[in-house]
């Protein structure tokens, strides 16, 4: 990370006071707040304005089965009299009423319900529905607020992504999404704040794209975008956006930073050859950035190409870190076979891996996690397999803890394919994280490792993932 790039900020832990003390020191009053049975509340429908939303019934209902009620939200009532009796009728909080009665009705004991009752004199159809479209007025939580509320709870307070999805009721598919969000640049935070972009529009660009490809299509959208009077950047403002570095920039033309690629001597051979050239070349950085070429020549582009190649294929290649491994995939994405003197194919042209005799992929792809320091071992690694042309398998090791499962990709043994590669290793890294879930393996050492890198993989971008093949693995599988 950098000072660009960082987690959400996270709330320090709270300070309690005595409740009697602060309520006195505020000129506090006391109200009426009653605690009652379930069974005596009553509820007519046509004292609520808003349609029962029976997903909504359920989504609330799952946030009780495992929190309860919360007792700081109330439903407001008031005094109805039938038959000469005097009952409770629920006119606001409709929907927390029928989840409370589905969580009561499985055989779970909430407890008595808060309810706060509506003075009799203020009893009016009017000024009811006034209470109640204000009250279903609130402003909805962002992908954004999200972010920060599962940052809280798994850096600060220790929860499981599996803890988190439970107590929130979300799916760890929206936690890894508001992940994305999450890592993004801090300026893309400020835009999604701002209003100027949604985050899930963020969300889909970093996914795409990457943060900082995201954060800059993204800025230039939003100028399209006030060119066309509006405030706020859409999807259609971000068809064929050119990046920053496209744009004219006529203030920049006549001067130009130094390229680190001018100052080369001789072409590299390898990715140890290419980390000695930096050393070497580092004292003639300090030459006027006046005298810098404004162009690389095609010699030193050959060699820049050449390095990146040779770094590529390093066979230390999967020990760097997997933002790394992508910056060298992209910077070879495109780039014609003879312009590399006819070496190895590019990024997207992967090798079929041949399994051995049975069916066993030994040859594959393995992608490795930063090792622990306390075993100096990789604690996990990422096995892949192109089995042919457009069919990725994948598995995974664990060595964790006091736990551990290992097997290389096998014809006999996968239970899903996918398309890409990128695909493929998410598919590991979502195996992985229900995994990592297990009390065996979620208390281990070597879990924060394990859980960051997973993290790292999943937020890495897939340029060969396109929405046309995206729409077409999605009718492929609806078929099936």
């Amino acid at each position: 990370m950098d000072d660009r790039t960082r987690q959400l900020d996270l709330t320090a832990p709270i300070p309690t006071g005595n409740i009697k003390a602060a309520a006195a020191a505020a000129g506090a009053t006391k109200a009426d707040l009653w605690m009652v049975p379930y069974d005596q509340l009553r509820y007519d429908p046509a004292d609520n304005i808003r349609a029962v939303d029976t997903e909504w019934v359920a989504h609330l209902a799952a946030l009780m089965r495992e929190n309860g009620y919360d007792k700081g939200s109330p439903l407001h009532c008031y005094a109805r009299k039938v038959d000469g009796k005097d009952l409770l009728y629920v006119y606001k909080g409709q929907h927390r009423y029928l989840a409370a009665g589905h969580v009561i009705a499985t055989g779970k004991d909430l407890g008595k319900i808060p309810v706060v009752v509506r003075d009799a004199k203020n009893v009016n159809r009017a000024e009811m529905v006034i209470d109640g479209y204000l009250s279903n007025n609130g402003k909805p939580s962002s992908p954004l607020d999200l972010a920060a509320a599962v940052a809280e709870l798994r850096d600060m307070h220790g929860m499981t992504l599996a803890a988190i999805c439970k107590r929130l009721n979300v799916t760890d598919q929206t936690i890894r999404d508001v992940g994305l969000l999450e890592r993004a640049p801090a300026e893309l935070h400020q835009l999604v704040r701002g209003g100027q972009c949604t985050g899930t529009l963020a969300i889909e660009q970093i996914r795409l794209h990457g943060g900082d490809k995201a954060l800059e299509r993204i800025i230039v959208g939003i100028s399209k975008a006030a060119e066309a009077g509006k405030t706020k950047v859409t999807k259609k403002y971000l068809e064929d956006t050119p990046q920053l570095d496209e744009l004219p920039d006529p203030a920049s033309s006549a001067q130009q930073p130094t390229s680190a690629a001018a100052t080369s001597a001789k072409p590299v051979a390898s990715s140890r050859g290419a980390e000695a050239t930096v050393k070497t070349q580092a004292p003639t950085q300090s030459a006027p950035r006046q005298s810098a070429p404004a162009t690389i020549s095609d010699t030193r582009a050959s060699w820049l190409l050449q390095a990146v190649h040779s770094v590529l294929h390093d066979p230390a290649f999967d020990q760097l870190s997997p933002g790394t491994m992508h910056a060298v995939r992209m910077g070879l994405h495109g780039v014609a076979d003879s312009l590399l003197d006819a070496v190895e194919s590019t990024r997207t042209d992967h090798p079929i891996h041949v399994p051995n005799k049975h069916g066993v992929f030994d040859a594959c792809e393995t992608i490795r996690s930063p090792a622990s320091k306390r075993t100096r071992k990789n604690p996990a690694s990422i096995h892949l397999a192109h089995a042919e042309q457009g069919v990725w398998i994948s598995s995974f090791t664990l060595e964790v803890g006091s736990g551990g499962m290992t097997g290389l990709p096998s014809l006999h043994s996968f239970t899903e394919t996918y398309p890409t590669r990128g695909q493929a290793i998410r598919g590991a890294v979502s195996d992985m994280t229900r995994v990592m879930q297990s009390s065996s393996y979620a208390k281990s050492k070597e879990a924060p490792i394990v859980h960051a890198w997973l993290d790292k993989l999943y937020a890495m971008p897939d340029p060969e993932w396109t929405p046309e093949l995206a729409a077409k693995y999605s009718a492929a599988k609806e078929v099936s």
